[in-house]
């Protein structure tokens, strides 16, 4: 099969489409629209497409480049097709002069792309799972706040006390992300990066012990109706018992309404998720992968 890697043109969006649906991958599609010069279509002698690649900088991280691959799911020479992307990726950046190293991202268990990123040097350096917890699986029971939890609608009425927490939060996320490092940002757009998700204030939580904070645990909306998600967990302890706790109160709390289940979002890379990944009886869910040479 003789492959030939081309700029991507509107006729291509439908395959685009097919292919990130079939690795799962729903956000292909958005960072392929917003960066077309640094998106290519591998095709066969017939132009039938094989694969494509993307990529961006995050602002957020900016020390690495990330790059997509979503592939057919026909059988098709994967490493020959893989290698074709990446090469005719690289040469644009090198055409840009964008130096960054690579991270490539995925849903387990593509195990084609796992075997040709590592012989390539590659290796998995951090693993996100993001499962359901059912909340008929929850046990029901009393429920009050302790004196020491407050919500975080409380926290943001006083600057003071809003920024001490978020300074929490910032540490605590630079700290569990060293192989990729978060840019060390002001308390100001933290403030505009968490407000942007537009937490659910009465439901998110923190500890605070004399005056200190020392867990929080937000919630945000769900993609449903019927779901939640509980993020930018945080605990100044590893073993993560204060948010543990936090979680079981706001659980209590979700019980007591429609809601059916909580989404998670939880990083290999941080012992507080860990922590929380096996004090809960989360859903089974597939891992997405991150790997780094």
């Amino acid at each position: 099969m003789k492959i030939t890697i081309r700029n991507v043109i509107p006729s291509d969006l439908s395959k685009i489409v097919a292919f990130a649906a079939a690795d799962r991958d729903d956000q292909f599609k958005y960072f392929a629209n917003n960066n077309p010069d640094l998106t290519f279509v591998a095709v066969d002698e017939n132009d039938h497409p094989l694969g494509f690649i993307t990529s961006w900088q995050n602002q957020v991280h900016p020390h690495h480049q990330n790059i997509r691959i979503v592939l057919s799911p026909r059988s098709i020479p994967t490493n020959e097709v893989l290698s074709g992307l990446v090469s005719r990726e690289q040469a644009r950046l090198d055409e840009l002069s964008i130096t960054l190293p690579l991270i490539v991202m995925y849903w387990e268990p593509q195990t084609r792309k796992t075997a040709y990123f590592e012989k390539q040097g590659y290796h998995i350096f951090r693993k996100t799972w993001m499962p359901d917890l059912l909340l008929d699986k929850v046990s029901l029971s009393d429920t009050a706040l302790p004196d020491n939890v407050t919500t975080l609608r409380e926290v943001w009425q006083q600057p003071a006390m809003k920024n001490k927490a978020l300074t929490l939060l910032r540490e605590q996320y630079e700290r569990v992300h060293q192989d990729n490092p978060a840019a060390h940002l002001s308390i100001e757009n933290w403030a505009r990066n968490v407000d942007g998700e537009l937490p659910y204030l009465d439901w998110s939580l923190a500890t605070l012990v004399d005056g200190e904070f020392k867990a929080l645990s937000f919630v945000f909306p769900g993609d449903a109706e019927s779901s939640l998600d509980v993020g930018w967990l945080t605990d100044v302890d590893d073993d993560a018992h204060h948010v543990i706790d936090l979680l079981k109160i706001q659980l209590q709390l979700f019980k007591r309404t429609q809601l059916v289940s909580i989404f998670g979002e939880l990083d290999s890379t941080d012992p507080v998720a860990m922590k929380v990944k096996q004090s809960f009886s989360w859903e089974p869910a597939p891992a997405w992968i991150s790997l780094i040479k």
